[in-house]
């Protein structure tokens, strides 16, 4: 999949194509976050940003007869322009995205090359939503076919609002037609490290209407939904969520955590990296640091615990409680608060995540990094004692990366985003 960027921020114009690892390097201040939050922002939002919405004449043919046949073909051969149209809105609509000026992003356009946007319908579709108690919506699609039957089971005649059920009945088209098609993204921002320090105090919207309440005896209902708008760029909104529903997220098992066996080096490398777990204890994260040999083990609330650590948090409950085959992950800054070693490390971690399935997306400063990469593209090569070699690094066939899982690009101060050459000596980039 390959983005097209115009005017966005201190890039003019550029373009930039997904790998399985996409590397995006340059000086401060050239735009690699502004790109990595609108990949992120445009994947994670798409199925609302395309409109599959169905016609006035069919919600009151569901409502009132209780079934209604969806031809999905309809929506295949109108494809590209609903994907036009997803992307203007997205364009449109960066300035809430990224909370900023409303004059910022006036100019900016995103785009993506649709020409082979695949839609496959060969496989079984089932959905199931429930309204309350008394109303439920059942969605089926055989395999191989292409009409999406709608059915609606109430107690007595509908209450639903017919554009609420619009709504609905368009994103299961959305997911029918591009399940599989687009990987579902999380954003791990360079804001981690204060969103771990402050998790406690981040209910901002709580925070808003109280301090609005008490300013007056007669609240202004529109200086009181504005107080509510988010105060963060959309990603980092993200991973405050995420911080705050912790007790929630933790109790889940990534598919990396349900076959620990066979991801064993991911989650050693993971544990050496951070040095120890989390864990909840009463509604409180706490650290514990890896035990020693004649020491009481520490036990540290997250809040008081190491930059490192607390720049960690997030990439440890994706790695352990999150992640699924073929998801996107975005790291602003992997490198964040690690030390030389533990930077290679982490390039070594990623490398593992590649080979087991993820889609990784990084912006980087780290040379440490990308010479580690580097490292592991060269291991293609056949090199003398390379099995010896490998062994002395405590390295595993999953430690091979291959060139042509590899992306690259460099921002420039030019204003452009320049591809890079990977090949099996590694990124070129000078």
């Amino acid at each position: 999949m390959k983005f097209n960027f115009e005017k966005l921020g201190y890039i003019d114009k550029g373009s930039l194509e997904l790998g399985d690892l996409t590397l995006i390097c340059g000086p401060n201040n050239v735009g690699k976050t502004y790109v990595s939050y609108c990949i992120y922002g445009f994947i994670r939002h798409f199925k609302r940003l395309v409109d599959l919405s169905i016609s006035n004449e069919q919600i009151e043919i569901l409502k009132n007869e209780g079934s209604l046949q969806i031809d999905l073909n309809q929506y295949r051969k109108n494809l590209p322009e609903y994907l036009k149209n997803a992307l203007k809105k997205f364009s449109q609509t960066l300035t809430d995205y990224f909370s900023a000026p409303d004059e910022y992003f006036t100019k900016t356009k995103v785009n993506f090359s649709y020409d082979k946007f695949p839609v496959d319908l060969t496989q079984e579709f089932k959905r199931k939503i429930n309204f309350g108690q008394g109303e439920t919506l059942l969605f089926d699609k055989a395999p191989g076919e292409t009409m999406l039957t709608a059915a609606m089971q109430v107690t007595e005649k509908s209450r639903l609002p017919s554009r609420i059920l619009e709504d609905v009945v368009g994103e299961v088209i959305a997911d029918c037609l591009f399940s599989g098609t687009l990987p579902k993204p999380f954003a791990i921002t360079s804001e981690r490290t204060g969103i771990a320090l402050f998790y406690k105090e981040l209910d901002l919207t709580k925070n808003a209407i109280l301090e609005h309440l008490t300013k007056s005896d007669k609240p202004n209902p529109i200086e009181l939904l504005n107080s509510m708008r988010a105060r963060y760029a959309r990603p980092i909104q993200d991973n405050i969520d995420a911080v705050r529903d912790y007790d929630i997220l933790s109790k889940r098992k990534s598919f990396i955590r349900e076959h620990r066996q066979k991801y064993k080096p991911i989650l050693d490398l993971l544990h050496d990296i951070l040095g120890g777990t989390f864990k909840t204890v009463d509604k409180q994260v706490l650290y514990y640091p890896k035990k020693e040999r004649n020491r009481d083990q520490a036990v540290i609330p997250v809040y008081l615990a190491s930059s490192s650590v607390k720049s960690l948090f997030l990439i440890d409950l994706y790695i352990n409680c999150l992640a699924q085959k073929h998801d996107l992950l975005v790291i602003d800054e992997p490198e964040l608060n690690l030390h030389p070693d533990n930077q290679r490390k982490m390039a070594g971690l990623l490398t593992r995540l590649v080979n087991a399935g993820l889609k990784i997306m990084v912006t980087t400063h780290s040379d440490y990094i990308i010479k580690e990469f580097n490292n592991r593209i060269m291991l293609n090569n056949e090199i003398d004692n390379k099995q010896e070699l490998m062994k002395s690094h405590n390295m595993v066939q999953e430690d091979i990366l291959s060139p042509g899982k590899v992306k690259a690009f460099i921002l420039k101060n030019d204003h452009s985003i320049k591809d890079v050459k990977v090949d099996r000596y590694g990124i070129l980039y000078g």
